[in-house]
């Protein structure tokens, strides 16, 4: 007990006396003779005393309570220390089943002290860092009797390992409430799991930063509240994020071996994909990514998906390569988008996609089929030096504020039928070595194919051009496509260049 309480205490008694003998003493002075009076005097100073000391013992009483409650605080306090310090020593023990001893008492001493949770889940995580090698990678240049006993040695080390995550992923899930540890931080950095589990949980932060997940790894319908970082990691085998929801979340470097999951995921904070590789096929279907979202230079070598998702602050696939089919219909772009320096070696798709901020395909690589049907760009679109392999089709497409693809170049047939060109469409200096359809695009703004090379046939059959339209300086050769037909619209009055005969103007 501090000194002040002791003195307030001295001053409560000393009051609580006083007042009691001065009022006992008035009541005495009301006697009828001296005698009286006098009596009744020294019976009111000891009641007034006793008054005084009974308020001493109550004082003391409480002090005892006090003293007693600090002394159990510290031996319950002592014990916790001591099964701490116990369970810790029991996981550094060279025999498997002394460790799991040690786990599993852990486990208990979080479970009844709320206040121990934290330190206690660092322990288990700083355990599961520890070096490990995977049974069955053993030296061959030992004995057969060392390599056995070097086996078993991992395996119930596996064990072990697979107690400490099971531990970790019982005490996290939300819906075991009783045992459910709230507000926890996962440490687990350069970790070794093996088929980690941690679905269906709720964590405050994450850092698998170079962590190895050795088979599976399951995430779905888990909520990390603040931060997680897989900065470098790398799965092995399956990862499934679907469901997920993260605050900022970092992949950057990560590797995924197997297929890559995040289908209805959602990203609250700034996801970093940056240089990640998805060996397998990776979902993204109907994500929503609530910050940016950044995947330059990603490489991505099965079949991407990212059907129905949303980018609402932008997103960054500059210098990626998708080596499988893409896959980014109805797929809603807010904010600027760059695909810069972008190689699809398979097909791409966008079909009903939106775009409503910038978006820029400049020196674009499409190999495959590209597919841009009923697509709509609110502002131009930049592809200026694309590059498209496969065939082309716009049908439908809406440039809200035109279209820039100067100096791209098709290689095979490309399509714009039934597309509308809101603002200027420039296509000057591309290449067409295929076929090229404009049938019924609108033109609103300012369009031409100014020294363009148009080698497999353009057509513009019922298209309509509400400003002018250019051609001046285009090469449209045609010869090796004997049936092809060029048509223009019959006011068009700007039509120069090389002109073969198979240039109509429309009924003709």
């Amino acid at each position: 007990m501090s000194w002040w309480l002791v003195v307030v205490a001295a001053i409560v008694v000393a009051a609580v006396g006083w007042v009691a003998t001065s009022w006992l003493l008035g009541e005495a002075d009301r006697a009828g003779d001296a005698d009286k009076r006098a009596l009744a005097r020294v019976e009111a100073i000891k009641t007034g005393l006793g008054v005084g000391a009974g308020t001493t013992g109550i004082f003391a009483l409480l002090l005892a309570v006090r003293r007693q409650q600090h002394t159990e605080s510290d031996a319950t306090e002592k014990n916790v220390t001591d099964l701490y310090t116990k369970a810790a020593d029991q996981l550094g023990s060279a025999e498997a089943p002394v460790r799991l001893a040690g786990l599993y008492s852990l486990e208990r001493l979080a479970h009844s002290n709320p206040g121990q949770r934290q330190s206690i889940v660092n322990v288990i995580c700083a355990y599961l860092r520890m070096p490990f090698a995977l049974p069955g990678t053993e030296s061959t240049r030992a004995s057969l009797a060392d390599q056995f006993q070097e086996h078993q040695g991992r395996v119930q080390e596996r064990e072990v390992r697979l107690a400490a995550q099971d531990i970790l992923v019982e005490h996290l899930q939300p819906r075991l409430h009783r045992k459910f540890w709230e507000n926890i931080e996962l440490n687990l950095a350069n970790a070794h799991l093996i088929d980690f589990k941690l679905a269906h949980c709720r964590v405050r932060t994450g850092s698998f930063v170079a962590a190895t997940f050795t088979g599976g790894a399951e995430f779905a319908h888990t909520t990390f509240t603040d931060r997680v970082g897989f900065v470098g990691a790398t799965f092995t085998g399956d990862a499934r994020f679907d469901n997920a929801t993260f605050g900022p979340a970092e992949f950057a470097q990560a590797t995924f071996s197997g297929d890559a999951g995040f289908s209805h995921a959602t990203f609250t904070g700034d996801a970093e994909f940056e240089s990640a590789t998805f060996a397998g096929g990776v979902r993204f279907i109907a994500a929503a990514f609530t910050r940016r979202a950044r995947f330059s230079h990603a490489n991505f070598g099965g079949d991407a998906e990212f059907g129905g998702t949303t980018f609402n602050w932008g997103a960054t696939l500059a210098d990626a390569t998708f080596v499988g089919e893409a896959n980014f219909g109805n797929a809603k772009f807010a904010g600027d988008v760059s695909f810069h320096n972008t190689n699809f070696t398979g097909s791409v798709t966008f079909i009903s996609a939106t775009f409503t901020g910038d978006v820029k395909f400049r020196g674009t690589t499409f190999v495959g089929d590209a597919v841009f049907g009923n697509t709509t760009f609110a502002y131009s679109p930049w592809f200026f030096s694309a590059t498209f392999t496969g065939d082309v089709w716009f049908d439908g497409a809406t440039f809200t504020r035109g279209a820039r693809f100067g100096d791209t170049s098709f290689t095979g047939d490309i399509r714009f039928v039934s597309a509308i060109f809101a603002g200027d469409a420039n296509f000057a200096d591309v290449t067409i070595t295929g076929a090229a359809k404009f049938d019924a695009a609108t033109f609103t703004g300012n369009s031409g194919l100014v020294s363009a090379n148009v080698i497999g046939g353009v057509r513009f059959a019922r298209a309509t051009f509400v400003a002018d339209a250019v051609f001046m300086g285009a090469a449209f050769k045609a010869d090796s496509l004997p049936t092809s037909v060029v048509t223009v619209p019959a006011d068009v009055d700007t039509l120069t260049g090389n002109v073969p005969d198979n240039v109509l103007p429309p009924g003709t």
